[in-house]
């Protein structure tokens, strides 16, 4: 890990990222905080540790929305550590309705919107409607200093809202969940299936490469895949769509431009931009 006394030091780590658990890390070397909590609590701290982030430098925890793999964790991070939590109306009402998390500190919870900015840990973030099948699901666009990241998590589009703020982002962090032909030939029920494949649920391969190939700018000094599934989806198969479409589009990427996939069930290295 670099430290620096540079007041706009962005770093980001995925702690977990794919249907068993969500979490991602976002500080200045020093502070921070986490989108989502949707893994064990005492894994969270571990990891954190394992980046020399300590769970008190965790400043609050901002929620995408309200599904298990999401919020798992809130319990625990709001009763032992005392952690804020940073979540709208109806993402808020799906938590303390979730048998999983229903007895999160209600004295945690900190309502936000998705029309205003707020300031977490040195960061100004503004939430942004997405579609998913939650309650007011929502992504994040997260800016300090000259840097900005984007998150897009859960949507089976990606929207216009979702758009604008991916597109001017230097760091993207887009759905890629599943490969189409994986799913529909896969063990799932065909209700699952449909609701995967609706508007309200998860972005393929073929869709998150699209949106990459078509708004590509070399302000983009990074994008990340994230929420890749573990039956229905590779990193490679990703990944392989991603170059498809570029090169369909015939889309030079400049030479910094880097693109991966977040890691499913352990952490990512710890990015400094």
């Amino acid at each position: 890990m670099t430290n620096t006394l540079f007041s706009d030091t962005f770093e980001f780590c995925s702690l977990g990222s794919g249907s068993s658990g969500n979490s991602y890390y976002i500080g200045d070397g020093e502070d921070g905080f986490l989108i989502d909590a949707g893994i064990n609590g005492q894994h969270i701290k571990h990891l954190l540790q394992s980046i020399n982030i300590q769970i008190d430098n965790i400043k609050g925890i901002i929620i995408t929305h309200d599904h298990i793999d999401h919020i798992r964790a809130l319990n625990a991070l709001t009763r032992i550590y005392n952690i804020p939590v940073y979540a709208n109306f109806g993402t808020w009402q799906g938590i303390l309705n979730n048998r999983f998390s229903g007895n999160v500190s209600a004295t945690c919870h900190n309502l936000i919107d998705s029309k205003s900015v707020f300031h977490l840990a040195g960061f100004t973030i503004q939430a942004f409607n997405v579609s998913h099948d939650a309650q007011e699901p929502v992504g994040y666009h997260i800016t300090k200093g000259e840097k900005t990241l984007t998150l897009a998590t859960d949507l089976g589009m990606v929207g216009e809202l979702a758009s604008v703020y991916l597109s001017k982002a230097n760091i993207v962090i887009i759905e890629s969940n599943y490969d189409e032909e994986m799913l529909l030939n896969g063990p799932y029920s065909k209700e699952l299936k449909n609701r995967i494949l609706g508007e309200k649920g998860h972005l393929d391969n073929k869709d998150a490469a699209r949106f990459i190939a078509d708004n590509y700018n070399e302000k983009m000094s990074h994008i990340f895949l994230c929420h890749l599934s573990q039956e229905n989806n590779t990193p490679e198969l990703a990944l392989k769509a991603v170059a498809h479409a570029i090169k369909e589009k015939d889309v030079m990427i400049h030479p910094n431009t880097s693109i991966s996939a977040l890691p499913r069930t352990h952490r990512s290295e710890l990015y400094s931009f």
